[in-house]
């Protein structure tokens, strides 16, 4: 079986993750490998949640295939099946491989599972972090497949670079090839900006109708921390730091986030920046402070 790459490299919802992990008879060999980045948002995930489910159409059975706990440590499960009549059975109770660290918010995080005949392994950022002992048949990959969080998980999350390894691949190879892409504050150019762990960005210091105006330089960098040299446009908006809503322009009021050029101010997102070399610089003002 050859490197099966999933649609394209694009951007995607954890959601709209539907992967059928074996299409020939051929490839029942009880072994496979399935990489992908993964991107979950602070504000928006709650846990425990189910990253991955695994299905089996024959036989009619759903189990967990990769969860998270609720100290946001990755759990893969072995290829089995629990019966849909039983949905809410402990997951913790299941034989699992677990990693040892938690699995960061509002950043690129690499993940592999590695499922051969008599061994489950856990990849995170191309380390192994959890292994685990388990038989895998060539019959219980027959109508296999991998199906992304749904309606029932409160969890949100984005995808990319999905991809089906031969078990002979090596994972650590697809963590350093073609990682995404993310915008970080330029610490060193910016006035009264401060950004968290956990990549929010909070205007500090002085008096809060001091703290409408400020200006900042990002930088785009990709998920191992490497200069992106791309040119492209950026919107600055202004969301809510606790459920990443977008703060809404009220009637007859100026847009909430403003920015400056040449002494004109315009609606943030009537006015992008271009992003060059890796680099962009904003002149904004925050019109709404609730």
């Amino acid at each position: 079986m050859g490197v099966n790459m999933i649609e394209d490299d694009g951007y995607s919802s954890l959601k709209d993750l539907k992967l059928k992990i074996m299409n020939h008879e051929a490839d029942f060999n009880g072994s496979f490998s399935v990489c992908f980045w993964l991107y979950l948002p602070a504000e928006s995930s709650t846990f425990p949640s189910t990253i991955l489910h695994q299905h089996n159409s024959d036989i009619n059975s759903s189990a967990p295939f990769l969860a998270l706990t609720a100290n946001k440590e990755m759990m893969l499960y072995p290829i089995h099946s629990i019966p849909q009549e039983a949905p809410h059975s402990n997951q913790m109770e299941i034989p699992h491989a677990k990693s040892k660290t938690e699995v960061p918010l509002n950043k690129w995080v690499h993940i592999g599972c590695e499922v051969s005949t008599d061994i489950i392994r856990l990849y995170i950022n191309g380390e192994i972090m959890g292994e685990m002992h388990a038989t895998c048949s060539s019959d219980s990959l027959k109508n296999l497949s991998l199906f992304g969080a749904n309606e029932d998980n409160s969890i949100e999350g984005y995808v990319r670079g999905v991809e089906i390894l031969p078990i002979m691949s090596s994972i650590k190879n697809y963590f350093v090839k073609d990682p995404p892409w993310q915008l970080h504050v330029d610490g060193l150019n910016a006035t009264d900006i401060e950004e968290d762990s956990e990549g929010v960005w909070t205007v500090v210091g002085g008096k809060a109708s001091c703290r409408r105006k400020f200006s900042l330089d990002v930088v785009l960098t990709d998920a191992c921390g490497h200069s992106v040299t791309k040119e492209m446009e950026v919107v600055a908006s202004l969301i809510y730091a606790d459920n990443g809503a977008h703060v809404e322009k009220s009637d007859d009021s100026e847009a909430p986030l403003l920015t400056s050029y040449d002494g004109i101010e315009f609606a943030s997102w009537d006015r992008p920046s271009k992003l060059v070399n890796g680099r962009a610089s904003f002149k904004l003002k925050i019109s709404q402070v609730s």
